[in-house]
């Protein structure tokens, strides 16, 4: 193709972008309601509410090596769920 000036450069469409995030999204909530309930709750409270895993062993009340085993659990799952996206 030449290179002509005054013309878009080609682009992905927007609606697939779109659709990508949808798929993805809908998948890493699936993965996510895949776990037990406390470690997808830890999890949610780390990576989206930004807690630190010494706030959230204090308001939960449970021990820092409790909150770690957890989110590696969560973790090692969402790996797994997205490894062939890779």
């Amino acid at each position: 193709m030449p290179l002509v000036e005054n013309t878009d450069a080609p682009c992905c469409a927007k609606q697939e972008d779109r659709i990508e995030v949808e798929e993805t999204t809908g998948r890493f909530e699936a993965a996510l309601a895949q776990l037990p309930d406390k470690t997808a709750g830890i999890f949610r409270m780390n990576r989206f509410e930004k807690k630190s895993y010494r706030q959230i062993h204090q308001e939960l009340g449970i021990a820092l090596p409790t909150v770690d085993y957890h989110m590696m659990k969560a973790l090692a799952h969402l790996r797994t769920v997205f490894a062939d996206c890779a």
